[in-house]
């Protein structure tokens, strides 16, 4: 079978070097939304030092790059898929980071079997940063991955961790806000790194997926997503319903940002702790 990689190349990494990924046929392969949370990384390397977690780490691109920055001493990986755990490991060895990425089988929060448990357990109180690059949930609005990122990590991190959340533009921003009401510990700050326009691009199967969710979020009385409406005035935007309808209308595709958002989480700042 066919060996897939890829390459985050050095010109891009403001000083980490090259990075190369492996991703093999079954695991999980590096999207446009991961490209910019690698790009959040190496833009904002100030920000990151200590120990930290990476939720939903795939084949581990983004716990790898955090661990090329000299301040940061430990990453671990929290991810569901054993094989995505594997190829992590030999990323982490490829990358020249193995002494420093540890990743674990875990369904968010929760590993999956004792070593992985106490490792975890050793980290309460003690995260310096976090950072996700979560998937479209399925069953809800396609937030709530995003909201189990948060909800979790008020155990593990101390007063003024820092999170790096991959949160898409159509999201809209009454999620974000949202988000800090849901879960008061944390506040949000910028937009660390951002796509221009591009397409969200149907032709890809989960994408179309998850626009036809999102119509039907909207169509049951959600909260309403933001595309923009090229053909009106500059500023003005539609809502799933009507980017999903126009593409079945012509086969436009509608428009999104990839974006990486900076939370800040602080001890006492909510009921939860």
């Amino acid at each position: 079978m066919q060996q897939g990689k890829t390459v985050f190349a050095a010109h891009d990494s403001r000083g980490l070097g090259e990075f190369v990924f492996l991703h093999p046929p079954g695991t999980f392969a590096l999207t446009p939304a991961s490209l910019i949370a690698l790009r959040a990384i190496a833009e904002n390397q100030s920000l990151l030092r200590g120990v930290g977690l990476d939720w939903g780490s795939g084949v581990g691109c983004l716990g790898i790059a955090a661990c090329r920055i000299p301040s940061v001493t430990r990453v671990v990986g929290l991810e569901l898929s054993a094989s995505n755990v594997a190829v992590a490991r030999e990323n982490a060895w490829r990358n020249g980071v193995a002494e420093k990425a540890e990743f674990v089988e875990a369904d968010s929060y929760a590993p999956k079997i004792t070593e992985g448990r106490d490792l975890l357990a050793a980290l309460r109180g003690k995260g310096d940063f976090l950072i996700a690059n979560p998937p479209s949930s399925d069953g809800d609005d396609g937030f709530g991955y995003r909201r189990a990122v948060l909800s979790g990590a008020h155990e593990f991190l101390r007063d003024a961790a820092v999170v790096f959340l991959s949160v898409s533009f159509q999201y809209g921003p009454g999620r974000v806000r949202d988000l800090c009401v849901r879960f008061p510990e944390f506040s949000f700050r910028c937009v660390l790194a951002s796509t221009e326009w591009v397409p969200f691009d149907l032709r890809r199967p989960d994408l179309l997926d998850c626009l036809k969710l999102y119509a039907e979020e909207e169509h049951k009385g959600g909260m309403p997503y933001i595309f923009p409406d090229g053909r009106k005035r500059e500023g003005a935007f539609m809502d799933a319903r009507a980017a999903l309808a126009r593409f079945f209308e012509t086969g436009e595709n509608p428009l999104t940002k990839w974006q990486s958002l900076l939370f800040q989480f602080r001890v006492g700042a909510g009921a939860r702790r």
